[in-house]
């Protein structure tokens, strides 16, 4: 479901679109459509055994870390939104802003729907996209080029925010994923031995996955600058094909959120753990894993005194460490962009 890269890109790009402080606003400031398009330039960096970039193709062996591979990007993201009269009802296709500013990506077709008592229910579907996530067929082939194959998904998640007006909100999303040619393991052999066909199918990765998070957000500071404090906790749990790949996952978000005039600052820390269900057969080991990582978003409001055009700058690291070293990852990313919203 979280890739090193996506993760990283996406942990901020249309953040900077997203005040925080949406939980004492209304759905848009007036009725009818609205378009935002963010362009964005950056450099990527990091180590991932199942980054499924050109540069990793090979692996050399299964006792190491990758190798770090580096590149500059350009990434747009859109989104296109009708909001009604009343400014109760809004409906959305493209990138939802307050799940990529928590390293959640996704294009969707939703709405949202705010109730009298400032409750919002938002009900969203992300469909399958042919081509946009791709993994190895089998990322445990040494010594030949690896082959590339998609691993699509698709899904959906509802949300009741700002609970009867107040300050908690409830998340719960559910995701199919299906990887179209799963050979993992196929070619690993231990002196002429190789996996049995129960090892083999322990490593298939199709999955359902179910998320649950419960978040609330409190001031610190209400005079200028304005500073709030937003923590989360969330839950994942995997349901693979293959019990070596099954998981559950915990984790505890902090975000920092800063506003100035024109000037936002939104950083997000995370922490978190993952437990496998079954060993992984070709370690004879879990592939249970710490994680943890960072997200810096700063953004300038009407800028080039242009009232719709918004500048971003953003950094960001992740790191997971894993109970095998084929496992281990970690990423960077500086970036910079605009975005016009019309």
């Amino acid at each position: 479901m979280k890739k090193v890269y996506s993760a990283l890109i996406v942990s901020g790009v249309l953040s900077v679109l997203a005040s925080a402080s949406a939980n004492a606003k209304p759905l848009a400031q007036e009725g009818g459509w609205e378009f935002t398009i963010s362009l964005n330039a950056g450099f990527v960096s990091g180590q991932s055994n199942l980054s499924t970039s050109d540069d990793n193709e090979l692996v050399t062996d299964l006792e190491s870390e990758a190798e770090t591979s580096s590149s500059f990007i350009g990434f747009p993201f859109a989104r296109i939104q009708y909001t009604t009269d009343d400014l109760k009802t809004q409906i959305f296709l493209g990138n939802s802003r307050d799940q990529i500013s928590t390293s959640q990506f996704q294009y969707e077709l939703g709405v949202i729907h705010q109730f009298e008592n400032k409750s919002q229910l938002t009900v969203a579907y992300f469909p399958e996209l042919p081509l946009f996530n791709e993994t190895w067929e089998d990322p445990y082939l040494v010594g030949q080029t690896r082959i590339k194959t998609d691993d699509n998904a698709q899904g959906g998640r509802i949300e009741l925010s700002r609970i009867a007006g107040g300050p908690i909100t409830l998340k719960y999303a559910y995701a199919r994923s299906k990887v179209d040619n799963d050979n993992s393991g196929e070619s690993w052999s231990d002196n002429g031995n190789q996996l049995s066909a129960s090892q083999l199918q322990s490593l298939q990765r199709s999955s359902q996955y179910h998320r649950v998070a419960v978040e609330t957000m409190f001031p610190v500071y209400i005079a200028q600058p304005k500073v709030f404090l937003k923590p989360t906790l969330q839950y994942t749990t995997r349901i693979a094909d293959g019990d070596a790949m099954s998981y559950d996952d915990y984790n505890f978000q902090l975000g920092l959120l800063v506003f100035a005039g024109r000037h936002t600052s939104i950083t997000t820390f995370n922490i978190g753990s993952t437990a496998y269900d079954q060993l992984n057969p070709i370690f004879g080991n879990k592939q249970d894993s710490t994680n943890m990582g960072i997200f810096s978003v700063y953004s300038y409001a009407h800028a080039f005194n242009v009232k719709p055009l918004t500048f971003s700058v953003i950094a960001g690291y992740n790191q997971k460490d894993s109970g095998i070293t084929f496992h281990n990852e970690n990423g960077l990313i500086v970036s910079t962009g605009l975005a016009y919203t019309f």
